[in-house]
């Protein structure tokens, strides 16, 4: 599913540089905590799955269904890490105006592209040249 999903995105938007994608999803912030009698109700945004474009103009998050994306440039960005764990990682994208977080697959069964684009973003550190 996920590579038929890919694919689809690939053709969609007309994308070149297939090695420059990965996949992953935001981390849902708390949107609520309200105490009650029986409890405290905890509500969180909705998480969301991403496949990742980097290139050197900056970063472009594609919906997974493909219905959308939205670019943050390079030169928006004021701040930019990825953490690695042994099967995920943590990306965080700060801007002026917002920071986003996401948690980045590095190993899907059945999607050997993903360990592979990630090691080839690795060497070119995500195309970040900012210090």
């Amino acid at each position: 599913m996920l590579n038929k999903e890919l694919n689809n995105i690939i053709q969609k938007y007309n994308i070149q540089k297939t090695q420059n994608i990965i996949y992953g999803t935001n981390i849902p912030m708390l949107k609520a905590a309200i105490p009650t009698p029986l409890g405290t109700y905890i509500s969180f945004e909705e998480s969301r799955y991403y496949f990742f474009y980097f290139d050197e103009q900056g970063i472009r998050f594609y919906l997974r269904d493909g219905s959308s994306y939205f670019d943050i440039a390079w030169d928006e960005i004021v701040d930019f890490k990825i953490s690695h764990l042994f099967i995920v990682g943590k990306m965080v994208v700060k801007t002026k105006s917002n920071t986003y977080k996401f948690q980045i697959n590095r190993v899907v069964i059945g999607c050997p592209w993903i360990g592979k684009n990630t090691k080839y973003l690795e060497s070119v550190n995500y195309f970040y040249k900012k210090k």
